[in-house]
C-alpha cells in the first residue's frame, strides 16, 4: 500500500538539502513497497523521499557492503539511505585509502559512464550543493583525487598511462617523470623509429618549399597560420598521405613549455587528440605520434571534404554531432568549417583546437594537471559545470 504523510517517521532525514533555507517547510514521506515505479531525482528535488519499508540501511552496514563490493557504483546505485547518511558514507570512501582508489579509478576509466554516474550521486547526496560539498571539503573527492593521481604518476612507465585518463598533464610534470624527449604514440614504420623521423623533421623545417624529397619522403607545402603559431606541412610516401603540425622558432627551455602550455598549441591538441584515440574515438583527428623534443605531430590525412557553412549550424549543433566525444568529457569549441571532414554524411574534425574538457571525476590535481582552455579544474565553477552538464544531457 502507499502512504503518503507530512510527517517525517524518524527513519526519514529530516532536512531538505535542497530547500534548506526555508526552514519551515517539512519534507513530505512517501513509503512504498518494493516494485511501485517512482522517480527518486524528481521528488526528491522537491523535498519528497522514497523510503522503502523494512529496507533501510545503516551507515555501518552500507560502509560494509561498500567494503566486500565488486563494484562500487553498484552498490551506491542500490543502497537506499537519506541523503545525510549516504554522504556521510561518500566522505567514508573517500578517506579512506584504499576504498577511494577503487572507487577513483572505477569511475575514471570509464569515462563514458562520467555522465551517468554523476546523477546517480547527485540523486543520492541530496542535490548539487551537498554533491559541490563533498567534491572540494577536506577529506572529499578532490582531495583522494589528488593522492590517486600522486601515486599514478610514481606508477606510470609511459606518458600514454597517463593520457588515456585524461588529456591535461602539466608539460613540466611529464618532462620530470618521462625526460624531454618523451612521445605520445609510435611513428609510422616509413619514418625509421624515432631518430629517423627526428631526422625528416628537421629537414623539413629547414627546406621550406613544396617538391623537395628526402628519405623517400616527398613535401608538400609549408603552412604557418593562425594565432597559436602552429606550422602544416604535407608529407607523401608510399603512396601514403600525412601531416605534420608543429610551432617552429620555439627555443628551448621555459619558453618552448610555455608556449607549449598555450591555448591550441602542438603539445595541447596532440595530448586531448592521444586521449581520444586511446579512449577508441573515432571522428577525430588521426594522430600517429607526437614527439616533444621537436614539438611536433604527424597524422594520416582525413578523407572526405570539408562540409559548407550552412551545414554546420551553430557549437550545440557540432557537439550534437559529435556525441561520443562528449561522453569522453570533450566539447568543441571552433566551429570554423576548415575544422571538419565530411564523409559518406558522417562528420569528423580534422583539429581539437581549443575543446573543453569538462568530467567531474577528473577535477584536477595541483601541480599535475592544467586547465583546458574553458572549463577544467579545481573551482567551485568547474565543479558546478560538470554536474550541470551531466543533468542536461542525461540520456
Amino acid at each position: 500500500m502507499l502512504q503518503v504523510s507530512n510527517k517525517p517517521s524518524p527513519a526519514v532525514v529530516q532536512n531538505n538539502p535542497v530547500n534548506s533555507s526555508k526552514p519551515n517547510k517539512k519534507p513530505h514521506t512517501i513509503t512504498h513497497q518494493a516494485g511501485i515505479g517512482v522517480g527518486a531525482a524528481a521528488l526528491a528535488a522537491g523535498g519528497i523521499y522514497i523510503v522503502s519499508k523494512g529496507s533501510k540501511t545503516s551507515l555501518d552496514k552500507a560502509f560494509k557492503l561498500i567494503q566486500n563490493s565488486k563494484s562500487l557504483m553498484d552498490t551506491l546505485k542500490n543502497l537506499k539511505m537519506a541523503p545525510k547518511n549516504f554522504k556521510q558514507l561518500m566522505f567514508k570512501i573517500t578517506s579512506d585509502e584504499t576504498l577511494s582508489e577503487k572507487f577513483i579509478k572505477e569511475v575514471t576509466l570509464n569515462p563514458r559512464k562520467s555522465k551517468e554516474n554523476v546523477r546517480i550521486l547527485n540523486a543520492k547526496i541530496g542535490g548539487d550543493k551537498e554533491l559541490t560539498d563533498w567534491m572540494l571539503r577536506p577529506g572529499g573527492y578532490q582531495e583522494a583525487y589528488y593522492k590517486y593521481t600522486k601515486k599514478a604518476v610514481n606508477n606510470a612507465k609511459h606518458p600514454d598511462d597517463l593520457i588515456k585518463v585524461s588529456p591535461n598533464w602539466n608539460v613540466w610534470k611529464l618532462k620530470e617523470k618521462f625526460g624531454d624527449d618523451f612521445v605520445f604514440g609510435e611513428p609510422p614504420k616509413e619514418f625509421g623509429g624515432v631518430d629517423g623521423y627526428r631526422n625528416i623533421f628537421n629537414f623539413a623545417l629547414n627546406h621550406p618549399h613544396a617538391g623537395c624529397e628526402h628519405s623517400g619522403i616527398k613535401f608538400g607545402d609549408y603552412v604557418i597560420g593562425g594565432l597559436s603559431g602552429k606550422a602544416v606541412r604535407r608529407f607523401e610516401t608510399g603512396g601514403k598521405k600525412y601531416i605534420m603540425k608543429f610551432q617552429p622558432d620555439l627555443g628551448s627551455g621555459d619558453l618552448k613549455d610555455n608556449i607549449s602550455m598555450k591555448s591550441d598549441s602542438a603539445f595541447l591538441n596532440s595530448q586531448l587528440e592521444r586521449y581520444l584515440d586511446l579512449n577508441g574515438y573515432k571522428q577525430g583527428p588521426k594522430l600517429k605520434f607526437f614527439d616533444y623534443k621537436t614539438n611536433s605531430a604527424i597524422y594520416e590525412v582525413s578523407e572526405g571534404k570539408h562540409p559548407e557553412q550552412k551545414e554546420i549550424n551553430d557549437i550545440l549543433d557540432v557537439n550534437s554531432r559529435l556525441k561520443d566525444l562528449n561522453d569522453l568529457g570533450v566539447y568543441y569549441n571552433d566551429i570554423g568549417t576548415g575544422n571538419f571532414m565530411i564523409n559518406n554524411d558522417d562528420i569528423s574534425f580534422i583539429d581539437s583546437g581549443e575543446s573543453s574538457f569538462v568530467d567531474f571525476f577528473k577535477p584536477g590535481a595541483a601541480a599535475y594537471h592544467f586547465t583546458l582552455p574553458n572549463l577544467n579544474g579545481r573551482s567551485v565553477t568547474d565543479t558546478a559545470a560538470a554536474i550541470n552538464l551531466a543533468k542536461i544531457q542525461g540520456k
